[in-house]
C-alpha cells in the first residue's frame, strides 16, 4: 500500500494571469487559466496502513560530514606533548591514529547541538529518574530512626563466653597463631 496526496501547485504568474481585470468583461481566454500542476516522480516508499514509513526515508550517516577534517601532524604532536605521551616514532604508528578523525567528527557534531533550549530540572542540574505511580518529590536525606541508648553490658550478657568487657570467639584448632593456651587458662566466663 502506497499514500499518496496530490497538491495542485499555481504558480503566482498563472494565479495572476487568471484573474480578470478590472473593467474587463469578457471571458478568460484559454492562454491565461491556471496551468496544470506539473507532473513529479516522486519515489515510492513503502508503508504500512497507517501511511507510516516501513524503513526511515533518510540516514542519520547523512547527518555527519562526509569526510572528517583531518587532524594534522602538527596538532597531534601537540596533543601528545600535552598528554605527556610519547609521540609516534613510525609510520605504522601515525596510521593508528588516523581512527582519530571520526572520533573528532563525532565529537564535533555532538558540539554542535542546541542545548540552550532544554532547561535543568534544578539548581544543580540533577535529574530524578526514579519510577513511580504517582510522581512525588523526594528529598535525599536519609530517615534514621532514633534508638534508644542501650548499655554495651546488655549486649555483652548475651554473648556466651566474655573476658572481661570484650567477647570471645572460639577459634578452631586449625587455625595459625591461635595460642597454645586454652581459654579457660584466661579465666573467661563462660554463661549458660
Amino acid at each position: 500500500m502506497h499514500c499518496t496526496s496530490q497538491r495542485s501547485i499555481v504558480s503566482t504568474s498563472a494565479l495572476r494571469s487568471s484573474t480578470p481585470k478590472q473593467g474587463d468583461s469578457s471571458k478568460s481566454d484559454p492562454s491565461t487559466s491556471p496551468i496544470p500542476p506539473p507532473k513529479t516522480s516522486s519515489p515510492s516508499i513503502p508503508v504500512d496502513s497507517l501511511c507510516i514509513p516501513l524503513t526511515p526515508p533518510y540516514s542519520l550517516l547523512s547527518y555527519l560530514p562526509t569526510s572528517p577534517p583531518p587532524l594534522s601532524r602538527e596538532t597531534l604532536l601537540k596533543l601528545h606533548r600535552l598528554s605527556a605521551l610519547e609521540p609516534p616514532q613510525t609510520e605504522q604508528e601515525w596510521d593508528q591514529l588516523k581512527g582519530l578523525d571520526e572520533l573528532v567528527a563525532l565529537v564535533e557534531g555532538v558540539r554542535s547541538i542546541d542545548t540552550s533550549s532544554v532547561p535543568a530540572d534544578s539548581e544543580a542540574g540533577f535529574v530524578d529518574a526514579r519510577i513511580r505511580a504517582k510522581p512525588t518529590e523526594l528529598g535525599l536525606e536519609m530517615n534514621r530512626h532514633k534508638h534508644e541508648d542501650i548499655a554495651s553490658s546488655t549486649y555483652l550478657g548475651l554473648a556466651s563466653t566474655t573476658r572481661g568487657a570484650y567477647y570471645v570467639v572460639p577459634t578452631p584448632e586449625n587455625v595459625r597463631g591461635k595460642k597454645s593456651s586454652k581459654t579457660s587458662d584466661l579465666g573467661v566466663t563462660e554463661i549458660e
